[in-house]
This record gives C-alpha cells, structure tokens and sequence, in this order.
C-alpha cells in the first residue's frame, strides 16, 4: 500500500475506512465481536456486584467448596479469591462461576457427632438372632 492509497483511506473516515481495509461486512463482524464482549464483561460485572454488595458471603468465612474446606479472602467485582485448607493454596473463582460451585457451611446449631446419616444408621446395628430349626425325622 503506498502512501497516497493511505492518505485517501485516512480522508474517507472511519468506516469507509474500515471497509476498504476489511471487506464490505467485515466491519459488521468486527462490531458484533466487540458488542458481544461488552455484553460478557457487563455480565461479569453485574455478577460481581451482587456478590461484592450481597451479604451472602463476608471476608474470612469458611466455607467448603465441592468438599474442600476454604476461606473467603477477596470479594471483587469480577472474581472472589478463596485460601483452600487442604493443599495450601489459593482459588480465583470469576464471580459468574460461583453458581456452579457447589457451597457448604457449618451452621451455627451443627455440633452433632454425625454428618446427615441415614435413618437406619441412627437406629444402631441390627439386632441378629440364631434359630434352631428342629432335625428331620427319617
């Protein structure tokens, strides 16, 4: 491209521009591309700010995360930052995924011995009783 189809490309404006560059609905795609991302980010962002605002979660809660247990560190507008116990580690979860996370906490009444047993459990081991049957006469 030398210089004078440059110079009428830059006097054409913006989307004359664009079309000559990229086609004459490459332009559209690249529009699409650009309004769909912002729709990802707004999402990203309104998700955020319900956690971020919402009291469901505070800083230094522990909760357990699919089993694990874990602590709330950070609560962003676009991810939350959990400390998992077990390994040492830490988890950024982006804020739109935390409803696919399965969440547990401790209730406050919950110091029971046990952990949601079944009903025949709590009745305690069954009671065997050996009977004689009488021989068989010949």
């Amino acid at each position: 491209m030398n210089t004078n189809e440059l110079t009428n490309l830059l006097n054409q404006g913006g989307e004359a521009a664009a079309k000559n560059l990229i086609g004459e609905y490459g332009w559209m795609f690249a529009a699409a591309f650009v309004a769909l991302m912002a729709k990802d980010l707004l999402m990203n962002m309104v998700s955020g700010f319900v956690v971020f605002v919402g009291n469901e979660w505070k800083n230094d809660e522990i909760l357990y995360l699919s089993g694990r247990k874990a602590r709330v560190i950070r609560k962003g507008w676009f991810s939350t930052v959990f400390q998992c116990e077990d390994r040492g580690t830490s988890l950024c979860v982006p804020n739109s995924q935390l409803k696919h996370l399965t969440v547990e906490r401790k209730l406050p009444n919950g110091h029971a011995e046990f952990y949601l047993p079944k009903g025949s459990e709590l009745m305690g081991p069954m009671k065997v009783e050996i009977v004689d049957t009488p021989a068989k006469k010949k």
